[in-house]
């Protein structure tokens, strides 16, 4: 849901969260302050908030459990896409370091298109996830023909059949880290969770910018920080919510290491 807004740097996203929870927050303080003096119109000031702050309390409760719990989930699918990435990675690694031990023309093909794989993760794939756009059939072929060479070979010796059957349970892991990363590429929050923060937020500024405050100011500097606060809130998770999209995500780090670490080449 609102996957444009990966488009933006990190900063001008923090920024637009800001602004419009600022604007909506002191909009409100500023529109319903006249309207709601006549409203509210020979009632006590005390009453007025006491009714307010009871509002507030129970919707702020809920709203902040509710901030908390996405936040952590967020966080949490965050952390196990970073995991899934060094996963991979190391996978690759060792089928590349086990087919050092097979027989030419054999060992310069493989490791060769682990290479090439690697190589087109950082260089292809990687732009297109944070962009959001689907990776191509064709980025696959390497990681397919990596598992049919293997899976072609026949061993001669018992020192390479033992080889061999470790080469391809690591080989196996490697696809399958492959496939979850690309899986875990379209993981976010659903569309009505969104809307329930979303509304949340919009409730509960106008709440705050209803309050009774003699001086303006001192009620447009309360209904502020309350609405900073809740636009952090919101960034921070809509930031992790996709964790593969935009410049706040997961960075290949695992697999350049591994072009400098055990590749060999920069």
């Amino acid at each position: 849901m609102f996957t444009w807004i990966y488009d933006l740097p990190t900063w001008l996203m923090f920024l637009m969260f800001t602004g419009v929870s600022l604007i909506i927050s002191w909009g409100g303080v500023l529109l319903l302050r006249p309207a709601l003096a006549k409203i509210f119109h020979g009632e006590e000031k005390d009453t007025r908030n006491g009714l307010l702050e009871l509002v507030l309390t129970g919707t702020g409760l809920f709203y902040g459990l509710l901030l908390g719990l996405v936040a952590a989930g967020c966080y949490t699918t965050y952390s196990q896409s970073c995991d899934l990435v060094n996963k991979e990675a190391s996978a690759a690694a060792s089928v590349y370091r086990d087919v050092t031990a097979y027989p030419e023309p054999l060992r310069g093909q493989l490791r060769g298109q682990v290479e090439t794989y690697v190589h087109t993760v950082v260089d292809s794939e990687w732009p297109l996830q944070q962009a959001g756009d689907p990776i191509p059939r064709d980025k696959n072929r390497w990681a397919t023909l990596i598992q049919a060479r293997l899976a072609a070979y026949e061993p001669q010796t018992e020192g390479q059949k033992i080889l061999h059957r470790q080469t391809l349970e690591d080989a196996k892991e490697f696809y399958q880290a492959r496939r979850a990363r690309l899986d875990a590429v379209d993981t976010g929050l659903p569309g009505a969770l969104w809307w329930v923060i979303l509304l949340g937020a919009l409730i509960n500024l106008i709440l705050i910018s209803m309050l009774s405050v003699n001086r303006l100011m001192a009620h447009l500097l309360i209904s502020g920080l309350f609405a900073v606060f809740i636009a952090m809130m919101i960034f921070l998770i809509a930031a992790m919510d996709h964790p593969f999209l935009g410049e706040f995500s997961v960075d290949p780090e695992a697999f350049e290491s591994l072009i400098v670490n055990v590749l060999g080449r920069n």
